[in-house]
């Protein structure tokens, strides 16, 4: 089924090497959005939407937005998109979203594409029509191949086809869940605990933090966040769990190890929390204020999480 016509979720994919390209699609995108009455959201850079706002006709169907996931956590993009979609009514037949994607640095891409894949799990029962927008001079063969992988279809102007690549992205992203360590785990950290309690955990992060200039904020989140991991270490991981902790000029990085086999879903927390058992809420506000990335291997399971400040 094209997308035109698809009245579920669809998720698709654009790649282009220059604005005029880019263009070639919205343009079209934003029209025929308008013809049928359908909200179109274009979530662009400003400097994008200086370019694109004198170019589409006003309307009450046109609004531009923020783009998305430039903050630099995936997960925190998934949610906002995840709440604006649900601000539309059942009155409402589709709506469309355009999101100009930033250049994800080669540290952030294992957890990126995940938050990609999951991206069908999370908006999958709403009417819309989502487009991801990638400029492909930033992205090499592995990339491209991974984006074709989760995207329903592929744009181009105003063709839209069906990816050859696509696959299940649940399948997807457990065949490839497992990130690669950190460079810094290959170091000597500068804390090494042994089956910390989740108090002892916190007050390790915050004395490092302090120590190290980690602003109050970003404090509160790393804090929040080991906290949950080393808690859910020790009730659904096998012992011993060991954190180890390392403070590097503006980020510090902080693993929880454990001789178990890890979570069983590859999406976890990335899925809104389960409302009905009050489940997953701590994990899934945690991948919203730190960098995550989950590690299953011949000792167990690693949950890496750190966080950058100028």
């Amino acid at each position: 089924m094209s997308p035109v016509s698809n009245p579920g979720f669809t998720h698709e994919l654009l790649l282009h090497d220059s604005l005029e390209e880019m263009l070639a699609f919205v343009l079209p995108f934003v029209r025929d959005g308008v013809a049928a009455q359908e909200p179109t959201l274009l979530m662009v850079r400003p400097g994008t939407a200086e370019t694109v706002l004198p170019m589409v006709q006003p309307s009450a169907y046109v609004n531009v937005l923020p783009a998305l996931g430039w903050s630099g956590r995936p997960a925190e993009g998934l949610r906002a998109a995840d709440e604006l979609l649900a601000g539309y009514g059942p009155e409402v037949p589709r709506v469309r979203m355009f999101n100009e994607e930033p250049i994800v640095p080669e540290g952030h891409w294992h957890e990126w594409r995940r938050s990609e894949a999951a991206v069908n799990a999370v908006l999958g029962r709403s009417r819309a029509w989502l487009v991801c927008s990638y400029d492909c001079r930033a992205l090499d063969n592995d990339r491209v191949s991974d984006l074709r992988a989760i995207h329903q279809f592929v744009g181009q102007g105003d063709q839209h086809r069906n990816s050859d690549n696509y696959q299940d992205p649940r399948g997807f992203v457990a065949g490839n869940f497992n990130a690669p360590p950190d460079p810094v785990e290959a170091t000597t950290p500068a804390a090494e605990l042994v089956n910390p309690s989740p108090s002892t955990a916190r007050a390790a992060v915050l004395g490092f933090a302090h120590h190290g200039g980690l602003p109050a904020l970003e404090t509160e989140n790393l804090v929040l966040a080991v906290s949950e991991a080393v808690g859910n270490a020790r009730q659904h991981g096998r012992p011993p769990v060991v954190m180890r902790l390392w403070v590097q000029p503006e980020r510090i990085t902080v693993t929880i190890t454990d001789t178990g086999l890890g979570p069983t879903d590859p999406f976890v927390g990335l899925l809104p929390p389960d409302q009905q058992h009050g489940s997953g809420l701590g994990l899934w506000l945690s991948h919203q204020l730190v960098d995550i990335a989950h590690r299953r291997h011949s000792d167990g399971y690693t949950a890496c999480l750190s966080t950058s400040y100028p």
